[in-house]
C-alpha cells in the first residue's frame, strides 16, 4: 500500500513538472522536437565518409493507446550508404558518437547487426544493417496522443539535385524535402526527386562520374550510384526505367 502511494505521488509530481512518466502523458506534438533532434544527432554521428539521407514525417493515426483510446505514431528514417563491409562498424561508430544520455547499444550476431537507443521522452531509435553497405535507422514516438500537431515540408532547394537530373535529361515527377537540426548548429537537409530519364544511360554511373569529381564514390552498382562531395551526399537509384535522386546537405 505504501509503495502504491509513493508511485502515485511521484507520478503526480512529474505531471506537475511536465516530465512524463509514461508515454501517453506526452503527445506526438510534444515529442516531435525530440524526434527531430535525434535525426540530427544520427546524421552527425554517421560522420563524413558515408552517403546519408533523412526522411520527412510519417504520421500514422489509429493505433490503440488503450482498448478505448486511439493515438498516433510519428516516425522518421535515416538511411546510410557505406562500403559493403562497413555497416557493422558504422553502427559501432554511431553508438560511440551519440550523446551518453541516449544509452545507445549495438549488438552483433552472425545473422544480424542492430542498434538501439533512447532519445528521451519515450522516443526510440532502432537500426540495423539491412543489406551489405546499407544501414537503416528509425526514430519513433510509439503510440501516444497526437496533440495539436501540424507537419509541413520545408521548401525544396532544387539546386542540389538539378545537376543530377540534368545528367540524365530527366523529367521530374515529384520533389520533396526534409530537414533536422544538427547538434552543433546548422541543419541537415535532404531533397528527393523521382524522374524519367530522357535517354536510358548505358550504366547508371556513366552520367554521374563527372559530378563526383573531387569527391568520393561510395556505391557503384547496376542499380545504385552514391557519392559524396564537400557540398553534398548524393545517391541515384534506378528501377523500372525510372530514377530516384536524393541529395543531402550534411551537418
Amino acid at each position: 500500500m505504501l509503495w502504491a502511494i509513493v508511485l502515485a505521488v511521484v507520478a503526480y509530481a512529474s505531471v506537475r513538472r511536465g516530465d512524463a512518466t509514461v508515454r501517453d502523458q506526452s503527445s506526438v506534438a510534444d515529442a516531435r522536437p525530440v524526434v527531430d533532434r535525434a535525426v540530427g544527432e544520427l546524421a552527425a554521428a554517421a560522420g563524413s565518409a558515408v552517403v546519408l539521407h533523412i526522411s520527412g514525417y510519417d504520421l500514422e493515426r489509429g493505433c490503440r493507446i488503450t482498448p478505448v483510446r486511439s493515438g498516433a505514431t510519428l516516425t522518421r528514417e535515416v538511411t546510410i550508404y557505406t562500403r559493403e563491409a562497413d555497416g557493422p562498424g558504422l553502427l559501432d561508430q554511431i553508438v560511440r558518437a551519440l550523446p551518453a544520455g541516449y544509452d545507445a547499444r549495438a549488438r552483433h550476431t552472425e545473422k544480424r547487426h542492430a542498434l538501439r537507443a533512447d532519445a528521451g521522452d519515450f522516443v526510440a531509435i532502432r537500426g540495423s544493417v539491412t543489406s551489405p553497405g546499407v544501414v537503416s535507422l528509425s526514430v519513433e514516438t510509439g503510440c501516444r496522443p497526437a496533440g495539436d500537431i501540424e507537419l509541413t515540408e520545408p521548401a525544396a532547394d532544387r539546386s542540389v539535385i538539378n545537376p543530377v537530373l540534368g545528367a540524365f535529361d530527366a523529367t521530374t515527377n515529384a520533389v520533396t524535402a526534409a530537414e533536422a537540426p544538427c547538434p552543433n548548429g546548422g541543419t541537415v537537409r535532404t531533397v528527393r526527386a523521382d524522374g524519367t530519364p530522357g535517354t536510358p544511360p548505358a550504366s547508371l554511373g556513366a552520367p554521374l562520374r563527372a559530378l563526383a569529381t573531387g569527391g568520393t564514390v561510395i556505391v557503384d552498382t547496376e542499380d545504385r550510384f552514391a557519392y559524396r562531395t564537400p557540398q553534398a551526399a548524393v545517391s541515384v537509384d534506378a528501377e523500372g526505367g525510372e530514377i530516384s535522386v536524393a541529395a543531402t546537405t550534411p551537418c
